[in-house]
């Protein structure tokens, strides 16, 4: 049987939570936002699996947000490094049902984000950037 591809989101998440204590990660926007801070949006936004019987590949995007905007930056940089350390080492999620194979590249680096929803202000500075990974199934 054609193994079934893990949950990329779920992934990411575990991921990002284990080497990033200091935040909150979520896969979307919480409501009450602002009583996360600092925290890590990480969600997949695209892709496809070049191999659905053991590959997929996932443009994921990541936001990271702060009380402070050098805080913000900062915390978006980290979430960088720690998705490339993670595929380099092979992190694996036995619920998620895979492992992270490979860090393909950055889409766009951490962009500052001064526009739409949640609204910005003097107490929320936001960075994203898109990052390609693939992973794989456990089995």
């Amino acid at each position: 049987m054609t193994p079934v591809l893990p949950d990329i989101d779920e992934l990411v998440r575990a991921a990002l939570t284990a080497e990033l204590p200091q935040a909150k990660v979520f896969t979307l926007w919480p409501d009450d936002w602002a009583e996360h801070l600092p925290l890590v949006v990480a969600r997949r936004v695209a892709g496809a699996a070049p191999d659905p019987r053991g590959l997929d590949a996932a443009l994921i995007d990541v936001q990271a947000a702060a009380g402070d905007r050098r805080a913000a930056h900062y915390l978006a940089r980290q979430a960088r490094a720690v998705l490339f350390d993670a595929c380099a080492a092979q992190f694996s999620y036995t619920d998620a049902g895979g492992y992270l194979s490979h860090f393909q590249g950055e889409t766009s680096g951490p962009a500052e984000i001064r526009d739409s929803h949640p609204t910005p202000g003097t107490d929320l500075f936001r960075f994203q950037a898109t990052y390609r990974l693939t992973a794989r199934p456990a089995s």
